[in-house]
């Protein structure tokens, strides 16, 4: 069983993304001011989450040598890839046609390339969100941070509804230099996923802006919830904390009642759940919590984490207007991971 220490540290990683994906203003505009470079970003993405059976590679510049392994998948991906893109059967199974197009979008150096065939497909869509840019005037570049999500269909075309169902993958990086020769002025220099060093210090300051961590020591639990709730709204009392915006769009709780039915957490969250017509329930056996989502009439999601111990029952949720999905449901992730007792640590 995943222990606090893993957990924590697995709730940090998932937050960070999500600090990335729900970024607003300035720097989400900065992203989208490259969004001709996004087709070729959902693609490489694609082919990172195809590959992550095995370890994903990183992308180099000019003194690296792209693999065949990556170009093999790239080019199988073309039925799936943007048609701005303008790759085709011929393309792929012509070395030369590959050459001219892998020369005009990446720095990296081409082993001997051979041709391709196969296609490969896969369920939904695989993108990437970029969210913020950091400019890098040195070597005339950008760095574009965002989120690897998995989905029906690309972000755009989803309704607020749809967002709640995007599963986001893994933070990515990419890196491009201005060259008036490469395809929409921008040559690729590096992209990576994960925990990369140069990644975490580019995202921690956006992560420390935008989330904050609640820990109840008489309460025994902790959780991080959006800072969008100042100090100024939360309240206190011998339950937990709370706080609402004062438009009155998004909410959140986070408490601890004593489990007088002696309930477990199935059935304590079945029941829950099938009071609730069409409520989504979900459980992690492992780490000893469920999760349940639903739609009001009202027009707000709500969504709830729910730890059930021998002595108490632990809930936490985030509320919102269904038509601010976009801004808030990948918290619901953030919540999920982060929301955690000392029961069940010492348990």
């Amino acid at each position: 069983m995943m222990n606090r220490l893993q957990r924590k540290t697995l709730a940090l990683t998932i937050a960070i993304c999500i600090s990335l994906a729900g970024m607003a203003g300035a720097m989400a505009q900065a992203a989208s001011d490259f969004e001709a470079l996004e087709p070729l970003m959902n693609l490489i993405a694609d082919v990172a989450i195809i590959q992550s059976t095995a370890e994903t590679e990183a992308i180099q510049g000019a003194d690296g040598t792209l693999s065949n392994t990556f170009i093999s998948t790239f080019f199988a991906l073309r039925d799936k890839a943007d048609p701005a893109l303008g790759l085709t059967q011929e393309m792929a199974e012509n070395p030369e046609q590959q050459a001219a197009f892998l020369t005009r979008v990446f720095a990296a150096q081409l082993p001997t390339l051979e041709p391709i065939t196969y296609t490969e497909d896969h369920d939904g869509f695989i993108g990437f969100r970029p969210v913020t840019v950091n400019n890098a005037l040195d070597v005339q570049g950008i760095q574009i941070i965002g989120e690897i999500y998995r989905a029906d269909k690309p972000l755009s075309q989803l309704s607020d509804v749809e967002q709640q169902d995007v599963l986001w993958l893994e933070r990515a990086i990419f890196s491009f230099q201005s060259d008036a020769s490469a395809m929409n002025g921008f040559r690729l220099t590096g992209f990576a996923v994960g925990t990369e060093l140069s990644m975490e210090q580019a995202v921690q300051s956006y992560f420390d802006e935008i989330l904050v961590e609640y820990v109840n020591t008489s309460l025994g639990f902790t959780v991080q919830y959006p800072s969008v709730f100042t100090d100024n709204l939360l309240r206190e009392d011998d339950a937990g904390v709370s706080a609402k915006l004062p438009d009155e769009s998004a909410s959140f709780f986070a408490k601890r009642v004593d489990n007088v039915n002696e309930s477990d957490l199935r059935n304590y969250v079945d029941i829950i759940a099938n009071g609730i017509p069409g409520s989504k329930a979900q459980f992690n056996d492992e780490l000893r919590y469920a999760t349940v989502m639903y739609s009001t009439d009202e027009g707000f999601t709500v969504f709830s984490v729910y730890i059930v111990t021998d002595m108490h029952i632990y809930q936490a949720e985030l509320s919102y207007r269904t038509d601010l999905s976009m801004q808030y449901s990948m918290y619901t992730t953030y919540l999920e991971y982060s929301f955690m007792v000392d029961e069940i640590a010492m348990g």
